[in-house]
């Protein structure tokens, strides 16, 4: 490197003669560019010549010989690449992600539970229904304690059919049962249907026949309250209740 400079130098300065000028400018000019050509090296982070190396007491580094070079004897230095991972948003995805898998297994949870509901509430009915109709069919043939035997099964299926209460109310005033029938109006009117005009007349009729003549008339009169469409009907089951009587 050293020997090409100072041959490069000296071909800048016949140059520079053979255009007339003197021998001390050429000197002045070649000197110059070497300082730029240092300063150039420099900008590009250029490695320094060997010249330097060996002025800054420093050795130049060893060639490779990648024809000769042993795999097994190489040890390869990896940069760590860190990446920075920001915890705290991932910590929130994870929950996010938790939240939304939960809220879409509840979900689906509770339409399965509400579809099971609706069917096993579906099945209930069905079966109560049978147990109903045959109830009345023998009710039809006043066969009553077998009528009561079959609302008994229906209840159990359904719990909360008026219908099935007051069917057996009637079952029990038949047989002169007249406290159990009021246990069926009672609950009727006060845990299903507040309205319901059967329970209210079968109530009446109850006390009717326990004597109970002020809550007979409470009774009725509660009847025409809260059925007051039904009056001409409630006349004509109040008048029959006491031509038996």
């Amino acid at each position: 490197m050293a020997s090409e400079e100072v041959k490069d130098n000296a071909q800048l300065k016949a140059t520079m003669l053979n255009c007339n000028l003197k021998p001390g400018d050429a000197d002045d000019f070649a000197e110059f560019e070497a300082t730029l050509a240092k300063i150039d090296c420099i900008l590009q982070n250029k490695a320094p010549s060997d010249d330097e190396d060996s002025k800054a007491g420093g050795d130049a580094k060893e060639k490779i010989n990648f024809d000769n070079l042993d795999v097994d004897k190489v040890r390869l230095k990896v940069k760590e690449n860190r990446t920075v991972i920001n915890k705290k948003t991932l910590d929130e995805d994870n929950e996010k992600q938790v939240k939304e898998m939960n809220q879409k297994s509840f979900m689906e949870q509770v339409e399965k539970d509400a579809n099971d509901r609706a069917e096993a509430r579906a099945k209930a009915e069905y079966e109560a229904e049978l147990q109903r109709s045959q109830g009345n069919e023998a009710f039809r043939s006043q066969k009553y304690e077998k009528a009561i035997l079959h609302y008994d099964k229906a209840i159990i299926k359904v719990k909360d059919s008026a219908i099935t209460y007051c069917n057996r109310a009637l079952c029990y005033i038949k047989l002169q049962n007249y406290k159990r029938a009021l246990k069926d109006c009672q609950y009727v009117l006060e845990k299903l249907q507040e309205t319901n005009l059967r329970a209210w007349l079968y109530q009446a009729h109850a006390h009717k026949g326990l004597k109970q003549d002020d809550k007979f008339e409470e009774s009725v009169a509660k009847a025409r309250e809260h059925n007051p469409k039904q009056l001409a009907y409630i006349d004509k089951y109040i008048k029959q209740l006491q031509a038996e009587s």
